[in-house]
């Protein structure tokens, strides 16, 4: 026994992340493209929102992603995508990490092995490398963010949420939390930098930030995207559903559902002692109730499931962990040919991630009497 605790946890590590670095080793990333090629029309006195002699043209990410890689067009197209990779790769590793310092649990050890060998396993993981995604990047800057809030250092938090927010708007719902928590200096630091650093955009392009804010920004909020790898609530009803009615309506009532319970969940359990699930609660709800949640777009699960995974194993409640790890299968694998299977199995990861949202709700409700002194007393009594 102490054979396989010793040696099953690098073994597994070094499997997993020899499957994974396969993509290293793929010709192209198709997503990277767009970010590779936006700052050169820029450059060139073009608009990437409207740009379209290129097949993965016009772009549709926020200025601020622009921005952010300019420097990658002073390499050759080959060399800048495999550091993007290596970037990427690096801010997924230091997102682990940080999450393991927040939850106070050691980084370095068989379970941290274990915990990345799961990870790189993951469908979602695999895919945002596969096709260039920007995913684990706004991943680490909301694991500091979370990190600096932990640490007190509450203007360094506000910046690094707003540069995630501004990169991708994820995770849309993080404000949230601190409005019910009444953080009023903090959010008065998210909404001055992030007013700082569009105007430090549109300062240099004005077009581009006018053109994004009253044009692309609104093809996040309508129309249905039904592909198989939209694993969002849309994308599960509209699969299901074809009566444009009853689709409006399914949505509308599931979508306020799910603001509605998260909303309260969090109201009612006003504590900073379950601050880690309350965030992680709200990282969910973003993904369910986007008007698209692509596959890869569930790499940011990581954050809700470590987090419950560091609490449900510090009280022991192995039950919740098999509902954990049930949830992390039906996100993880992904079927290659969708058409071939009944469609209401093909939305396996919404399955998944509702699953998690419910064992997060039915956790912090359970935990938050605990908490009280009053409970604390009835039981020494």
């Amino acid at each position: 026994m102490k054979f396989i605790k010793k040696y099953f946890p690098p073994l597994f590590f070094i499997f997993s992340i020899a499957i994974f670095l396969k993509a290293f080793l793929l010709p192209g990333y198709p997503d990277f493209l767009v970010h590779y090629y936006s700052p050169q029309v820029l450059l060139a006195g073009g608009n990437p929102y409207t740009f379209g002699r290129l097949a993965f043209f016009p772009d549709v990410y926020p200025p601020a992603t622009i921005m952010f890689f300019f420097p990658f067009i002073l390499l050759p197209l080959p060399a800048a995508e495999k550091l993007w990779f290596v970037v990427s790769l690096i801010c997924l590793f230091l997102s682990v990490y940080l999450i393991f310092k927040i939850a106070k649990k050691k980084f370095f050890s068989g379970l941290g092995l274990m915990v990345l060998a799961f990870i790189f396993l993951s469908f979602p993981v695999k895919f945002n490398f596969g096709m260039g995604q920007i995913n684990t990047l706004v991943l680490f800057l909301t694991c500091l963010s979370v990190y600096f809030f932990n640490d007190k250092r509450f203007f360094s938090s506000a910046v690094f949420l707003v540069l995630s927010l501004s990169m991708k708007f994820f995770p849309p719902f993080l404000p949230v939390y601190f409005l019910i928590f009444k953080k009023w200096k903090y959010l008065l630091w998210l909404f001055l930098t992030f007013v700082l650093l569009h105007l430090i955009i549109f300062l240099i392009y004005p077009e581009l930030v006018i053109y994004f804010y009253t044009k692309v920004v609104f093809q996040f909020i309508g129309g249905w995207k039904l592909d198989y790898y939209n694993q969002s609530l849309t994308g599960f009803v509209g699969r299901i559903i074809s009566d444009h009615f009853w689709r409006e309506a399914v949505r509308i009532v599931l979508t306020m559902f799910f603001v509605l319970i998260t909303l309260w969940t969090i109201i009612r359990t006003r504590t900073d002692k379950l601050i880690y699930l309350h965030l992680s609660l709200l990282v969910i709800l973003g993904l369910l109730v986007s008007n698209f949640s692509w596959q890869h777009h569930f790499v940011f699960m990581i954050f809700p499931f470590l987090f419950n995974m560091f609490y449900l194993k510090d009280k022991k409640n192995y039950r919740g962990l098999l509902v954990l790890f049930v949830s992390y299968m039906l996100i993880s694998f992904n079927f290659k040919n969708p058409q071939d299977f009944p469609v209401i199995i093909t939305s396996h990861v919404f399955y998944g991630t509702v699953l998690v949202w419910v064992l997060e709700v039915f956790l912090i409700l359970r935990e938050f009497p605990l908490l009280q002194p009053d409970s604390a007393k009835g039981r020494r009594r």
